[in-house]
């Protein structure tokens, strides 16, 4: 079964509708949302000047953008990849070491401690991208200082990374978001069923991809309008999963 409702506030939501929310264009979403939430991540991987001009230190020449699960932070190094020429990993070996050329630049995503990112190799290839003067962008769940990598000069280093959190998004953010999404999929639903729909949901845009890319795919099979009842089936699946 879905969770307990949420108390959300629909007087709020009503009043920031005509909020001048902006838009990034992205490769693998046509729009990227951009609030409170995530605008000083964005400001920092938009920043060509820091990323490709400011002066290397013996520090690591990089960031740490972290927050939750469904934050959108890998939406967000899709802008940054459109920006600066890069490598996206999700893990780190010793084949990764010989990837880093001079000047080369990579996105470290889901960067925690673990199997993924021994600290050992981790700190090998942040030494050679400081040698060879690339950049690295961290993606991560924890904060730096959440993080225990098991040496201290890793452990010091990682900290020292000028960072940016993301939060997870208001109801008002979210709501817009699931307005914004379905209505590219041209699946028109009632402000009551939305509403319905994000009293139910966990805080996440992936939560609402999720279950708008289910609603849709559906509507498409039976063609039909959504009802409650189907909205109630796919929650309760979506909660199962």
């Amino acid at each position: 079964m879905y969770q307990q409702l949420r108390n959300i506030d629909k007087l709020a939501i009503n009043k920031q509708m005509a909020l001048p929310l902006k838009f990034k264009s992205i490769k693998n979403r046509e729009n990227y949302l951009v609030s409170k939430c995530n605008l000083e991540a964005v400001k920092l991987i938009e920043n060509s000047k820091y990323w490709q001009d400011r002066k290397k230190t013996n520090s690591i020449p990089g960031a740490i953008v972290y927050g939750p699960k469904g934050s959108g932070k890998t939406h967000l190094c899709t802008i940054f990849k459109q920006n600066i020429d890069c490598e996206y990993l999700t893990s780190l070996t010793n084949k990764s070491l010989e990837q880093v050329t001079n000047g080369k630049n990579f996105i470290l995503d889901d960067f925690v401690p673990g199997k993924d990112y021994p600290p050992e190799i981790v700190m090998h290839f942040v030494n050679q991208v400081t040698n060879k003067e690339g950049s690295i962008l961290f993606l991560s769940r924890l904060s730096p200082f959440q993080m225990n990598w098991n040496i201290s000069d890793l452990n010091s280093r990682i900290r020292s990374l000028v960072s940016s959190e993301i939060k997870s998004p208001d109801d008002v953010l979210l709501y817009l978001f699931l307005v914004k999404y379905s209505n590219e999929k041209k699946l028109f639903m009632s402000d009551k069923k939305l509403i319905y729909i994000l009293e139910r949901l966990n805080r996440s845009f992936d939560s609402v991809i999720k279950i708008i890319d289910r609603l849709d795919l559906y509507s498409l099979e039976i063609k039909k309008s959504i009802t409650y009842k189907n909205i109630k089936f796919f929650l309760n699946e979506l909660s199962e999963n």
